[in-house]
């Protein structure tokens, strides 16, 4: 595994004091998390806070989150996201030129980021997994990690203007695969277990499986995904 770039050790010691000391940021589960890519994570995604909490816990030198293209229009906001080798995507329409770099990403030993249900959920409950981000999962054919962000939603939910002091943990669960050819809908519904089974009670998913012709993911995160 490559060295940390000296920005990234920067950043993460900077968010480091302030995650941990505000919102006592947890990482639980490390010894899930396999040394090195290629792996794909999965996760839920509830908050603003959900990047900057990523970006702390990220062991990977070179990590990859996808996030929506129009984050990078944001000066600041862009160069973080720069240094996380962040990957746009844009909010309409099948991306494939994103597609093609998460591809290439992975195969290049990489570890790829990606909230599953393709947007910030509004209610705090995981939401249905994206489609297009499950048959992309059974495609890429490499080690799935899924992870669960509990907290964030309560410190900081849409439409709130100043985070409040809330504990957030992210929890990494045990890594798995999804064999080529694996139906989208079982893909899409073993992913949403795998994430369910890391959050509490009250983020459990109420709504059915995604349909298949829901719109393909707009953002996502370090393990992280902006939106």
């Amino acid at each position: 595994m490559p060295d940390m770039p000296l920005a990234r050790r920067f950043i993460k010691t900077l968010l480091g004091g302030l995650m941990r000391r505000y919102f006592g940021l947890e990482l639980q589960g490390a010894e899930n998390m396999p040394p090195h890519g290629p792996l794909l994570i999965l996760l839920n995604h509830a908050s603003l806070l959900d990047v900057p909490a990523l970006m702390v816990i990220d062991p990977y030198p070179d990590s990859a989150p996808v996030v929506k293209a129009s984050l990078f229009k944001l000066p600041v906001v862009s160069w973080f996201l720069e240094q996380w080798n962040a990957i746009p995507v844009e909010r309409e329409g099948r991306d494939s030129s994103s597609v093609r770099a998460m591809l290439s990403a992975l195969r290049a030993g990489r570890v790829v980021t990606i909230a599953a249900e393709g947007r910030r959920t509004r209610s705090g409950r995981l939401e249905p997994i994206n489609p297009v981000l499950a048959r992309f999962a059974v495609s890429a054919g490499v080690p799935i990690l899924p992870a669960g962000i509990r907290g964030s939603f309560d410190a900081l939910p849409p439409g709130a203007r100043l985070p409040r002091r809330n504990k957030i943990v992210v929890q990494a669960g045990v890594p798995f695969r999804l064999e080529r050819g694996t139906p989208v809908g079982v893909a899409a519904e073993r992913i949403r277990h795998e994430i369910a089974a890391l959050l509490p009670t009250t983020m459990q998913p109420l709504e059915e499986p995604a349909q298949l012709d829901a719109q393909p993911p707009d953002n996502v995160s370090s393990m992280s995904r902006p939106a």
